[in-house]
């Protein structure tokens, strides 16, 4: 077999685990959410205190698109704005405890991924797929 082809099944193979990896999130207590929503609740909790404004400057889209998805999540009872105390034009995005409890979900679903992974993998091995994805990922194709 020649080496692009190689190439290409294993790319193939890498998707169908993305894939799978998506669907898992996508069970359960989490299954009435979509792999965005969970994104954004990911970010807003990595982000204490992230704005509307800061939240779509990360995600590189429009402020109005995530003001719908977040206004989605406060309708949910997944997020909260609460007003700044030095400016009240501006208004921070937190977690609920419902929020809390899907975010636990969702890591603790990476969590059993990664522990799978790390059971076939050593370490260097662990290093060198990083550096592999990482040096492929800056090509942005």
């Amino acid at each position: 077999m020649n080496r692009e082809l190689e190439l290409v099944e294993s790319m193939d193979k890498l998707s169908e685990l993305t894939r799978d990896f998506q669907k898992q999130l996508l069970r359960g207590d989490l299954k009435e959410y979509t792999l965005r929503k969970l994104y954004y609740i990911e970010l807003i909790n990595k982000n204490k205190g992230i704005n509307v404004s800061e939240l779509s400057k990360v995600l590189n889209v429009k402020k109005s698109t995530v003001s719908v998805a977040i206004n989605q999540l406060i309708d949910d009872g997944i997020v909260m704005k609460t007003q700044s105390q030095t400016d009240k034009r501006f208004y921070s995005l937190q977690l609920t405890s419902k929020g809390d409890f899907i975010l636990n979900k969702h890591m603790e679903i990476h969590k059993n991924t990664i522990k799978k992974i790390l059971e076939i993998l050593n370490e260097e091995e662990v290093d060198i797929f990083i550096k592999i994805v990482n040096k492929i990922n800056a090509l942005k194709l």
